[in-house]
């Protein structure tokens, strides 16, 4: 979901005026598109970039004095909602329709082990098991998924998710799980078994870790 309308109005209107001028806007010019004073966009701009959302250079420009400019940064363009998940519904039916069951569920595995890979050396860190399937449960959290995990005696756990980051792929294509599941079995080196799943009408998403708990 966008965060853009956690924004106030003015601050939504600076960053959609920012979006629109990708090169960047000195205070003067953004005072002059949003028809506030310097101030109110001086104010915005420090509020903005506390938060990450802008970043601020100078201007290259031949004649007088450089003029500071600002910009969206990285985190500002994440504030406005791409559809990722209508293109990601018509390359999976592709490959399901032109190439497939078993390559999707291939692809699938492939796509969770690339994932995987971004976060390994975070996991490596950790000595313990337990340690590790925490560190897991704190990545996926930063992906979007609502994640914790419940352990069990003799050292067995389950990653315990209350949503599903790809839910209605999942019920459509419900595969789309084997994604989960090989980025999990990736990261822990070990196996994994979907015991529950929001998809199929279950409270939540279950995966034990080893396929022992349970």
């Amino acid at each position: 979901m966008s965060a853009l309308p956690f924004l106030g109005q003015s601050q939504q209107s600076l960053v959609t005026v920012l979006l629109r001028h990708r090169k960047g806007l000195t205070v003067d010019e953004l005072s002059q598109l949003l028809s506030i004073s310097r101030n109110a966009v001086n104010q915005h701009l420090s509020s903005l970039a506390n938060n990450g959302l802008i970043q601020s250079a100078l201007s290259s420009s031949t004649g007088g004095r450089p003029s500071k400019i600002y910009s969206l940064s990285p985190s500002g363009l994440e504030l406005f909602q791409r559809r990722y998940s209508f293109i990601a519904k018509l390359l999976i039916s592709w490959v399901d329709k032109n190439l497939g069951e078993n390559e999707l569920q291939a692809c699938l595995q492939s796509l969770g082990e690339q994932m995987a890979g971004e976060f390994e050396s975070r996991v490596a860190k950790h000595i313990s098991a337990a340690d590790q399937v925490r560190e897991v449960a704190a990545i996926m959290c930063e992906l979007g998924y609502d994640a914790s995990v419940k352990e069990h005696p003799g050292n067995d756990s389950e990653i315990i998710v209350n949503n599903c980051i790809f839910y209605q792929l999942a019920e459509e294509h419900q595969g789309i799980c084997e994604l989960d599941k090989s980025f999990l079995m990736t990261l822990l080196k070990t196996e994994i078994q979907h015991k529950d799943c929001i998809v199929r009408k279950g409270d939540y998403c279950c995966f034990a870790v080893g396929g022992q708990s349970g």
